[in-house]
Formats: structure tokens, C-alpha cells, sequence
């Protein structure tokens, strides 16, 4: 799917409405709901980068001093909304900036400068984590296998993760593409692109996981599931990591460093997911309406931030959303986007044009993979977790129905390409 997303941006040269509708008219309200999908996403994600970057701050004062301490420190922040608001505001301003100035002198240059130091910190932590006392057991539980696994809920979060992670849901990727030059490499570039992200992921377990097990040593029981702390969603981060940070050896100076270091990666990461999500919807809006980089993005960031500050009071919406739009959405748009790809537009068309200049041919083989591997297993994906999974709430209904709303009413505007032709 990434090389596929990959081909698309590259052959049409534009955002996910424009790739579709060329492919055929009809099909342009399936690339808005992408591209609507993924605003809705950057206005709670930005949250939680306010959360982390806050949490910057509590770290390298040592906010908390004690297991007990840590808790509702978290708590704390949640209900502190000048807090959260503050830490909102200066992540939306480096946000909307970097896009602000551009592809080269902006989102190229921060990321030139956040991954080599976000591999750099993780390598430090990751060190750290694998030798601390008891880090083995925590390894053993990251590295083996559980039933809990299988559930819906588990199995439909963790393809929305690994979609999100990759950027792969309709429009990022695509957009990232239209903007390389002629005669790039396509399909080792997109295999190079999924391998470091992913290994990338493995490799920071390794930091998370020693440090849990670090935790259940020092607290001597038996299962992640006895410590006193949460293991998943927002716990882990802002929980349990700060309490094992806080009973590292040498503390306060260890906790300050090493608890401060975390949450920059945490914060790093998400930054350069951030920018990544803003800039497909401005390039939407851009290939539809023929809005300038600077109006696009301010306007786009400025909807975001209002909306961001629902949940910044409202934290409680963000778990019925993000299984809407950060999971289940998700899934269902990169499993039509292969049969798109597939039945609608032909394959062989984008592997003709790739092929000339690709280190790895793309031969019949990869059709199977999109227009039947891929599509049988997300289907599965689907399916199994929508049945099984009690997450579906109003908000959730809600969520989907706006979505809906919204792409009808964008894909009702007449493109500008169009409105010259009229004149």
C-alpha cells in the first residue's frame, strides 16, 4: 500500500480528491472524506502534543516526586486547561509555521533536523532502558505472543497504528509523492520508507519495555499486568513511564534527564507527524480551490486549533474519535483505495511508468497483492473488529456522520480549473 500510495501522488501530482476524481469523477467524495478524516485527526492529536509538551517542562523540573506523585500529575494537567491550552498554542505555532514556509524551507528542513535527533535521543534512551536491572523481563513480555491480541478492539487499533505510522490512509503519502521529481525510484524508496519506520518502532520498544521491566522488578511482580500503573493508551505514556523515570538510579538528575529525553522524542515524533497531516489537506484545497501555500495553511491551522481546544477542555472525546477516525476510518479508505487502484484505474498503468526508472520492477504479482491479498485481510481486519469491539459510541456516530457532510459539501464546489474554462 505504500508503494501504491507512492505511484498515485507521483503519476496524478496532486491530494487525494485529485488522484481520485481523475481516475473517475465519482469517486472525488471518497478523497474528501480521506482528507477530512485526517484534519479531524490533527485537531485532537495536536492535544496530546500539548500534553507531551508539557510534560517537557514537568520533567525537567521533576514535577513528581514520588510513585504516588505521579498519577495525579497527569490528572492534574488534564484538568489545568490554561495548561494544556498554553502547550497547544506553541505546538500549533510551530506547526503552522513550518508548513507556512513551504516544502524546502520548511517541512524538509525540520525534518532534516528532527529525525537524526529524534534516532539520536531514542539510541541514548534505548541504551539506557535494555541495561537497566530487570529490563530482560520486560523485553520478554514485548517479544511474546498474547491471546489478548486477537480481540477486535486490539486487532482493528493496531491496523489503524500501523497505518497511521506509515502514513498510509489516502493522503499523506500521496501527496509526499506528487511532490517528487521526475524519474524518481519508486517502489524501493516506499520499501526503504515502511522498513525504517517500522524498525524504527521496534527499536524504541526496546527503550519502553526495559523500562517496565525495570518497574515490575523493582516493584517484584510477577506481570506488566500487576503493576500498579496503566499499560496502554495515554497511561503509559504520561504514567507509567514518568513513575519508572522517577525511580531510576541516581535520581533526581537521572529522572530529569531521562524523563525530559523521553518526552522530546515523544514530542519530536509527533511533530513530524503533525506537519505531515496538515500539509495534505492545504495541498486538497490547493489543487480544488487554487488557494496560495500561506492563506491555505494559516486558514487550515487556525480551523484546527479552535477545534483542538474542544478536547483540550474535553479529553473524554478523544477515545470515541480517534477509534472512528484514527482506526476504523482508516482501514475502510486504504481497502477502498486498493480496489480503486485495482479495478477502477489498472494497475499496470502505474507499474509502466515506475518500472523505467525502478530498482525493483513491479511485475504482475503486485496485482494480486492489491487487488486481492490486500483487500481480503483488511475486510477481515474490519469486520472482525467492528463486530467484536465496544467502542462504538455516539461520538463516534457522530464523528462519521460529519465526515459525510462535509465531503458532499467540499466535492459540490466547482474546481477552479473548471470555473477558467467557464469564464
Amino acid at each position: 500500500m505504500m508503494i501504491l500510495e507512492f505511484m498515485l501522488g507521483y503519476y496524478f501530482r496532486g491530494a487525494t480528491p485529485k488522484v481520485f476524481r481523475k481516475i473517475r469523477e465519482s469517486l472525488e467524495p471518497i478523497g474528501w472524506i480521506a482528507i477530512i478524516n485526517t484534519f479531524i485527526l490533527c485537531t485532537y492529536y495536536s492535544v496530546v502534543l500539548a500534553w507531551v509538551m508539557d510534560y517537557i517542562g514537568l520533567s525537567a523540573t521533576v514535577a513528581w516526586k514520588t510513585v504516588e506523585g505521579v498519577g495525579p500529575t497527569f490528572e492534574a494537567l488534564l484538568s489545568n486547561s490554561v495548561f494544556v491550552i498554553i502547550g497547544l498554542t506553541i505546538t500549533w505555532l510551530i506547526s503552522w509555521y513550518t508548513c507556512y514556509a513551504g516544502i524546502a524551507s520548511g517541512i524538509e528542513k525540520a525534518c532534516n533536523f528532527a529525525i537524526p535527533l529524534l534516532w539520536i535521543l531514542s539510541a541514548i534512551l534505548v541504551i539506557r532502558g535494555v541495561t537497566l536491572p530487570g529490563s530482560d523481563i520486560g523485553i520478554n513480555w514485548l517479544l511474546t505472543p498474547s491471546a489478548q491480541a486477537f480481540s477486535g478492539s486490539a486487532i482493528i487499533d493496531a491496523a489503524g497504528q500501523i497505518l497511521f505510522t506509515l502514513s498510509v490512509f489516502g493522503t499523506t503519502m500521496i501527496v509526499y509523492a506528487s511532490y517528487l521529481a521526475p524519474r524518481s525510484e519508486i517502489p524501493n524508496s516506499a520499501w526503504i520508507t515502511s522498513f525504517a519506520n517500522c524498525g524504527y518502532s521496534f527499536f524504541f520498544a526496546f527503550a519502553t519495555w526495559g523500562i517496565i521491566g525495570y518497574l515490575m522488578h523493582i516493584m517484584n511482580v510477577a506481570t506488566p499486568a500487576d503493576l500498579p500503573v496503566p499499560l496502554g493508551g495515554a497511561g503509559l505514556a504520561f504514567v507509567t513511564i514518568p513513575t519508572a523515570v522517577t525511580l531510576l538510579p541516581g535520581a533526581p538528575l537521572t529522572t530529569a534527564v531521562f524523563g525530559t529525553m523521553f518526552f522530546v522524542i515523544l514530542w519530536l515524533a509527533g511533530y513530524t507527524s503533525l506537519i505531515s497531516i496538515i500539509e495534505p489537506t492545504y495541498a486538497a484545497l490547493r489543487d480544488k480551490f487554487g488557494i496560495s501555500r500561506k492563506k491555505g495553511v494559516t486558514l487550515i491551522s487556525l480551523l484546527a486549533y479552535i477545534i483542538s481546544l474542544v478536547y483540550a477542555f474535553r479529553p473524554d472525546l478523544i477515545d470515541p474519535v480517534d477509534f472512528i477516525v484514527g482506526s476504523t476510518n482508516a482501514v475502510w479508505i486504504v481497502l477502498l483505495e486498493a480496489i480503486i487502484a485495482g479495478y477502477f484505474l489498472g494497475l499496470k498503468v502505474l507499474r509502466d511508468y515506475v518500472n523505467p526508472d525502478a530498482e525493483w520492477k513491479l511485475g504482475a504479482w503486485y496485482d494480486v497483492l492489491i487487488k486481492i491479498v490486500t483487500p481480503i485481510i483488511l475486510l477481515v481486519v474490519l469486520g472482525w473488529g467492528l463486530i467484536t469491539t465496544t467502542h462504538v459510541s455516539p461520538v463516534s456516530i457522530l464523528t462519521v456522520i460529519v465526515i459525510i457532510i462535509a465531503a458532499t459539501v467540499l466535492t459540490g464546489f466547482k474546481w477552479k480549473e473548471e470555473e477558467k474554462k467557464v469564464m
